[in-house]
């Protein structure tokens, strides 16, 4: 404990003491009394005889006036320079408060309905109140990531007001980035290496108390410096709690029978006491189905329903429970819709590639389009291109001039040059003239065949050179035409996923060169015959051989087996699913509170809203590519994307975390290899006596006023 003074100046306990000084000469003076003339003889000798009296100085009698005089300003000293007093005071005069925010914090095991962030922010308030003049602090909040809510600063009042601005998140806890900008005010930098003869220390170290407000939720952090930081872990929270979560939850068509829906769920037992309970399963807001969940602290069980639907469909998991951790006690899951896709196929005719798009899972999601390569030069491919109407255009043997802005796949040719296409011609479609690659038998032009010289001046040249000079332009062929035999496959992508090509037979091809950053999705003796590149936001995949060929003599002939063995209308729903964006209707995506979601819709759809269901609608906008990034993810539950009042898309937001779950309050922490045991949770608050030392002098004054006035009465 410790007397906290308000005012510490030297010339202020100067002033004061003069006060008092001048009040006692005051009291030594004698009164200087004027001669008055009065008509009575009496008067006159009164007068007289105080004449006889009258000098500078008298000797100082008891007068209780002086005594209450001096007793006033006593008491105004205390209530000026002796203001309070404060409990333990910090070996530092910079404190920085570390406000856990996460999802654990919202616990209520300490009674009374409050929330472990209630309480750490009420701590915090005390400490703050505890401050002098010359303390200064700053406040940093921290779930997944850090938030300073408040710089360094001796206001107090600001102090308090950011600190009741902070609000609990839905989000996993990671102090290590509140530690890093903590670190930044104590521990100075330096220009070079340790034991460097030239270092210099480019700031000055300024030591502070890094206070944890906690329930040490998060693991420790080892790559981490305490250096000039003195930490203390304030524990928020008791280790007796009843919490039951649900950990996974999530909903699958059967692949054979899709309108039949399986739903899975897991729940875990958290707490340190036996939980009986009932989770209902709730589809589209009603009522499914319910099943009794009994648990032993640390067990876990999972539950399975099943369900039929047709269409789209969002799934609600409930715990029928009020323990200490309300937020997983309930998961969201969806069922996206089937989402039909636009397929331009440019070729002079291609009957493999016709019968891959319309099998039964292909035709359900697909809509194609046929056209002969002659369509290219014409406006209207030139305003389909540029507005990126389709979300797949497959060019069989033939190279547009510019690319479309839409996701292509080239068979046995390659894309032109300006690889960037109507993206580098600004606001207006580009004219265009179509190029046929054809077979190029000559080795000479193996390096060009299928691509637009971009030194040759056309009425596109500005795109053509603009995409030339990005360097994006660099497919070509590594090989003449030759047999072809494969030797890898890249199993793990996406696009190749259930293929089996061992009996594929390839009588010519060639090896293919992508740009940067372009992926080999199958590998052949003569080099790469399968690779998928990035372009600005889109995806080209290009194949080095052809499905059937065209004769000197106009006629057509296979070139490979590959369109009677069963991988064909695999791989061709695969480049549905991947490269259109396609997909059969299924489970929709999870993902966690705060993340930033990226979902790819139609390229058609320009405006859409996202609308919570049971909560806020919002507006949202799509690229160029059909990609929106959704920031309003805080809030659990089942999201929708609307576009002209249609279902366009569907995920959903989970907590999911088994730590963030876990909710008993640790003992201790560990930062940069230190363990820090929980200190006390209970601050001493501050305690101010000037107000009621202010209303005693008052009362001083008023008594002595009163005699005063009673004794000239």
């Amino acid at each position: 404990m410790s007397w906290t003074p308000a005012f510490t100046s030297t010339l202020g306990w100067a002033i004061l003491a003069a006060v008092s000084v001048g009040i006692i000469i005051l009291y030594f003076l004698k009164l200087r009394r004027e001669p008055v003339e009065v008509p009575s003889t009496y008067l006159w000798s009164q007068t007289i005889e105080d004449l006889h009296v009258n000098s500078l100085l008298q000797r100082l009698r008891r007068s209780l006036l002086l005594f209450l005089q001096l007793l006033a300003i006593a008491v105004a000293a205390l209530a000026l320079f002796i203001s309070g007093m404060r409990g333990d005071v910090s070996e530092q005069s910079r404190s920085v408060f570390l406000l856990d925010n996460s999802a654990s914090m919202q616990a209520t095991d300490l009674g009374a309905g409050e929330t472990r962030l209630t309480k750490a922010k009420r701590m915090i308030e005390q400490k703050i109140e505890e401050m002098d003049d010359t303390d200064v602090a700053m406040l940093v909040t921290f779930s997944d990531r850090p938030v300073t809510v408040q710089s360094f600063t001796s206001d107090r009042r600001r102090l308090r007001d950011a600190l009741a601005s902070v609000q609990a998140t839905n989000q996993p806890t990671d102090i290590l980035g509140a530690l890093k900008a903590a670190d930044g005010l104590a521990n100075p930098r330096r220009s070079s290496e340790m034991g460097d003869v030239n270092d210099v220390q480019v700031a000055q170290e300024k030591p502070a108390d890094l206070l944890i407000y906690s329930d040490g939720g998060f693991a420790a952090v080892t790559e981490f410096n305490l250096g000039n930081l003195k930490p203390e872990f304030v524990s928020i929270g008791t280790d007796s709690v009843n919490n039951l979560a649900i950990t996974a939850f999530s909903a699958e068509r059967n692949l054979e029978q899709p309108t039949e829906v399986q739903a899975f769920g897991t729940v875990m037992n958290l707490g340190n006491q036996a939980i009986e309970t009932t989770a209902t399963l709730t589809l589209d807001g009603e009522f499914f189905d319910a099943t009794p969940v009994s648990l032993e602290p640390g067990d876990q069980t999972g539950l399975s329903f099943s369900l039929e639907s047709e269409a789209a469909a969002t799934l609600e998991l409930k715990l029928d429970l009020d323990d200490d951790l309300k937020i997983d006690n309930i998961a969201y899951a969806g069922l996206t819709p089937l989402r039909n896709v636009s397929v331009l196929v440019v070729t002079e005719g291609n009957t493999p590639i016709r019968l891959g798009l319309s099998t039964e899972k292909a035709a359900k999601i697909c809509n194609a389009d046929f056209v002969l390569p002659s369509y290219l030069s014409s406006e209207a491919y030139a305003a389909r291109a540029f507005a990126g109407t389709d979300d797949l255009i497959i060019f069989d043997r033939c190279t547009p001039p510019q690319m479309p802005l839409t996701n292509t796949f080239f068979i046995g040719a390659l894309p032109p040059a300006n690889a960037f296409g109507a993206a580098s011609t600004g606001n207006t479609p580009p004219e265009t003239t179509a190029t046929e690659s054809g077979n190029a038998d000559d080795p000479q032009n193996a390096d060009t065949n299928g691509t637009n010289d971009a030194s040759e001046p056309s009425e596109t040249g500005v795109a053509q050179t603009e995409a030339t000079e990005t360097g994006a332009a660099n497919w070509s062929w590594q090989s003449p035409l030759s047999s072809v035999a494969l030797v890898d496959v890249d199993r793990a992508h996406p696009m190749m996923r259930y293929l089996e090509l061992y009996s594929l037979l390839i009588f010519n091809g060639r090896g293919l060169q992508g740009p940067s950053g372009s992926t080999d999705l199958m590998v052949a003796d003569i080099g790469a015959v399968l690779v998928l590149a990035p372009r600005a936001g889109y995806q080209d995949l290009v194949l080095g051989f052809e499905i059937v060929s065209t004769t000197e003599t106009g006629s057509t002939e296979i070139n490979t087996n590959w369109y009677a063995e069963r991988s064909w209308p695999v791989f061709m729903l695969n480049v549905l699913r991947y490269l259109a964006g396609a997909a059969e209707a299924t489970g929709a995506p999870s993902h966690r509170p705060g993340e930033t979601v990226e979902v790819r819709l139609e390229n058609a759809i320009g405006e859409a809203k996202l609308r919570r269901v049971g909560g806020e609608v919002t507006e949202i906008r799509l690229g160029t590519s059909g990609i929106a990034e959704i920031l309003a993810t805080e809030q659990p539950g089942n999201y929708r994307i609307e576009a002209k009042d249609e279902l366009a898309g569907l995920f959903a937001i989970n907590l999911f975390d088994q730590r963030e779950s876990t909710i008993a309050a640790a003992p201790s922490i560990e930062v940069g290899y230190v363990a820090v045991e929980a200190a006390v949770g209970n601050a001493e608050e501050r305690k101010d006596y000037w107000r009621w030392a202010l209303v005693a002098m008052l009362g001083v004054l008023a008594a002595e006023w009163w005699l005063y006035v009673k004794r000239v009465a």
